[in-house]
């Protein structure tokens, strides 16, 4: 148990940092997306930051692995470069018993991402889409035409005799019927302004109707301020839609699927999500052979050949997820190419345990790539 948590000191502030670089760096690059769009619309920047969060579980789902890879990657670098390594494995502990508590929690965040796959994601990505279609067809401000009983907002009538030189209307009504009970202003001037997400109308010199008959009651006022929240009014208005596949509940997925005759890329989204949190376990199989000779190399190959296995993965992933949406495969080959990933980890986690490295390995690669191109290239 000692060694257990040692080995998990070691692993646990390099996966928070490795998470919060990869995170904030997608993130920032959906916000850069984002602001042209926001400055446009003049929507409240509140309204990103729920976005944001609204996509995260997706992010999660693809930075989990990578954070938890390199972080696994610093542990292994630093037992070499320490010595520890050595001494453990004189110690006749083996590589399968130092990493356990990692291969463990590489399990329990397999199923919690499984749960963030098949619950959290698809309702993020709803909630994401639906706010970025509703911002792109949002209604500018309305505008009042004199003489005229307007009905652009949800629930108001508006009449204006004018408008002065100053943009301040003149002989404004405004009907509410958002209760049961109908309120009239009547107004000898009124402005219009927005506020983020919210209409204020500002009213001077008038009088407050509620009610109708006996029950009639008025206020006069001075001055008097009505605030519209744009949702409300129909101007920033989420739309409704049949759910797309990587918006549906993984238990709608299934459902589809066991009725038969399921769609393609339902299918293939199903399986994806069944397979994107085994991607912990592959990379924790191959984590210890591409680290394995760092006396040898420097901590560049490593790295480099860390991040040439995660492209080459998540690419390989992407393009089979594609082929079997578009109906040319069979669900099975996501499967296949997942298999072969971790079939060849866990031939290389073998060797490495025994301390028979491929040749091309064990030879330093790196090293030798720099003598032959004559570049220099050093991480750490």
């Amino acid at each position: 148990m000692v060694l257990d948590r040692y080995i998990l000191r070691l692993w646990f502030m390099p996966f928070v940092g490795a998470l919060i670089v990869v995170v904030g760096m997608l993130l920032l690059g959906r916000v850069l997306k984002l602001l042209a769009l926001f400055a446009d619309k003049g929507i409240e920047w509140g309204l990103m930051v729920s976005m944001l969060f609204a996509i995260l579980p997706y992010f999660l789902l693809i930075t989990v692995p990578m954070a938890f890879f390199f972080a696994m990657q610093h542990v292994v670098l630093r037992l070499y470069e320490t010595s520890e390594m050595d001494a453990f494995r004189a110690a006749g502990i083996s590589f399968l018993r130092l990493f356990r508590s990692l291969l463990l929690l590489a399990v329990v965040l397999a199923m919690l991402l499984e749960v963030t796959a098949m619950q959290w994601m698809p309702q993020g990505q709803k909630l994401f889409q639906g706010l970025l279609m509703a911002i792109q067809k949002m209604k500018p401000a309305p505008g009042f035409e004199p003489l005229r009983f307007n009905q652009d907002l949800e629930n108001f009538t508006v009449y204006v005799q004018g408008q002065d030189a100053d943009g301040r209307f003149k002989g404004f009504m405004l009907e509410d019927r958002r209760s049961s009970v109908s309120v009239v202003y009547m107004a000898k001037s009124a402005t219009l302004e927005r506020i983020g997400d919210v209409l204020r109308f500002t009213l001077f010199d008038g009088v407050r109707l509620e009610g109708d008959g006996k029950k009639l009651r008025s206020i006069s006022f001075e001055r008097y301020q009505i605030g519209m929240d744009l949702g409300a009014l129909g101007l920033l208005k989420i739309p409704t839609w049949q759910a797309r596949s990587f918006e549906m509940q993984g238990t709608e997925l299934l459902a589809a699927i066991q009725e038969g005759n399921a769609r393609p890329d339902i299918v293939a989204e199903w399986h994806r999500r069944l397979l994107m949190p085994t991607t912990l376990l592959v990379l924790f199989l191959f984590c210890l052979p591409l680290s394995h000779t760092v006396k040898r190399a420097s901590k560049s190959s490593a790295y480099i050949l860390g991040i040439a296995l995660m492209v080459l993965l998540y690419n390989v992933q992407l393009a089979l997820h594609q082929q079997v949406t578009h109906g040319d495969a069979a669900w099975w080959v996501m499967w296949l190419g997942q298999a072969v990933f971790l079939l060849l980890g866990f031939w290389l986690f073998y060797r490495a345990t025994h301390d028979r490295m491929p040749t091309l390995v064990e030879q330093g690669w790196f090293q030798w790539l720099q003598r032959r191109v004559g570049f220099s290239f050093k991480i750490g």
